[in-house]
């Protein structure tokens, strides 16, 4: 064994004080030689003694190690000679722990110089305090951010920013994002708490990033597409609206020069009605669209009513009569039992309807077009509203992406009817789709709740 030396010196040790004590009992009993049995007995107390110094030198080496070891001190130097001579390998192996225990070190410190870099480098404000309240991070961002230099106490920003000193409160929920005072403006914050624990010691770690740019931008970028949306559908109706009253102006003259009553026969003046009714209707539509509008931050706000679908489809077939003829396109409307009450805003399903015809229109590039608007109960009793076309189609790439505001398929579209079509269905409870075939034609699909 490796340490059999070790053992043997003990064994023989012992053996030597217990033939001392026996020699040292004998001259004691038998003999009158005070002087000798002294001598034995100095040697007893010498040998005891050096076999407890023995044993201890192993221990005291074992000792320090481990107390050096408490202490994170790698740098401890061992008596190689005495303890290899003892125990054979026993320094080889305390050190490669050392060089372990120094590896570890090294390398723990080398994660921390990394996690501060990265702590220093991150853009988002990072501060954490222990339960005393004393700052043990506070990186760069959150320096810049807040303007303040190294703090070493929470306390420091209790009359600065009262409002960002709150979220280091355990066992509280606070909402965010949070608006704070900064010199003479303010600063709204989005901020994430944690709390981490780590023997007694309780860290509280508040996260927070600036998203008042973001925020103004993404006002500004609604108020735009907003605006946009009221330009779109105010066009989408005064298109058609414009359309038939040039109709009715070339029923009225001929040429440059009015007709006579007498040349206006029953079917002009039919047609002339027809078309004023249906800019009427659509007049009031749009004059109701855009003062529901008008507040510009919500969508408006629903007017249920019970109406018969076939009247908003007859509007529609009025409304681009003039431009489905000079297309050669022909409108096929479909309603289960040829009549269907549904309960809805009357004019915003009009509008929506209104929208997905004409990007059926646009659509269509060929002589043969065809629009299909089909009404129909589902099982579950939901209306359900199609409009098909036999058009170009959409890319299946881009079949999901249609009702995203500003995608659009078309080289100056905007991407903004769709969308709000989606909003005014989701309005109503329902939901909106589409499915097609590229080069075959589009469907989309309005489900409305029953």
């Amino acid at each position: 064994m490796k340490n059999s030396l070790y053992y043997l010196q003990v064994i023989i040790r012992v053996i030597l004080i217990t033939l001392n004590s026996y020699v040292l009992v004998w001259f004691y009993m038998q003999t009158g030689r005070p002087a000798t049995t002294f001598f034995f007995f100095i040697l007893l107390v010498i040998q005891t003694g050096s076999l407890i110094y023995y044993l201890n030198r192993i221990n005291r080496d074992l000792a320090n190690f481990l107390i050096f070891l408490q202490e994170n001190d790698t740098t401890l130097a061992f008596s190689r000679k005495r303890i290899e001579r003892n125990f054979k390998g026993l320094t080889y192996h305390l050190d490669k722990i050392n060089q372990k225990l120094q590896e570890a070190r090294i390398d723990r410190e080398r994660q921390y110089q990394y996690l501060q870099t990265v702590v220093e480098q991150v853009n988002t404000g990072i501060i954490a305090c222990d339960q005393k309240d004393k700052v043990v991070i506070l990186n760069k961002a959150a320096r810049e951010l807040l303007e303040i230099h190294d703090i070493k106490h929470l306390s420091v920003m209790k009359n600065l920013y009262p409002g960002l000193v709150v979220f280091f409160q355990p066992g509280r929920s606070h909402p965010s994002p949070v608006k704070i005072k900064k010199g003479n403006g303010f600063l709204i914050l989005a901020v994430k708490t944690s709390m981490l624990k780590f023997n007694e010691t309780t860290i509280s770690l508040v996260s927070f990033q600036n998203i008042k740019p973001e925020l103004e931008a993404g006002e500004l970028d609604a108020w735009r597409k907003l605006i946009r949306i009221q330009r779109h559908e105010i066009i989408n109706s005064i298109t058609p609206v414009t359309t038939l009253t040039t109709a009715i102006r070339r029923r009225l003259n001929k040429g440059r020069i009015r007709r006579s009553l007498s040349e206006i026969t029953d079917e002009d003046i039919d047609d002339i009605a027809v078309s004023i009714e249906t800019i009427e209707e659509r007049g009031r539509g749009l004059i109701d669209f855009v003062e529901r509008y008008r507040n510009l931050t919500n969508l408006p706000e629903l007017k249920i009513a019970e109406f018969d679908i076939k009247r908003i489809t007859d509007h529609i077939e009025v409304l681009f009569s003039k431009e489905l003829n000079e297309r050669k396109i022909k409108v096929k409307t479909v309603i289960e039992g040829n009549k269907m009450v549904i309960t809805a805003d009357e004019k915003l399903l009009e509008q929506v309807l209104i929208n997905m015809v004409k990007n059926s229109v646009e659509a269509i590039d060929h002589p043969e077009g065809e629009i299909t608007i089909r009404v129909f109960r589902s099982m579950n009793n939901t209306v359900i509203i199609q409009v098909v076309d036999n058009g170009t189609g959409i890319d299946p790439e881009n079949i999901e992406t249609v009702f995203i505001p500003s995608f659009s398929t078309k080289e100056k579209g905007m991407g903004i009817g769709l969308s709000l079509c989606r909003q005014i269905v989701q309005l109503h409870g329902g939901t909106i789709r589409a499915s097609s075939v590229q080069g075959k034609g589009t469907m989309m699909e309005i489900i409305l709740p029953a």
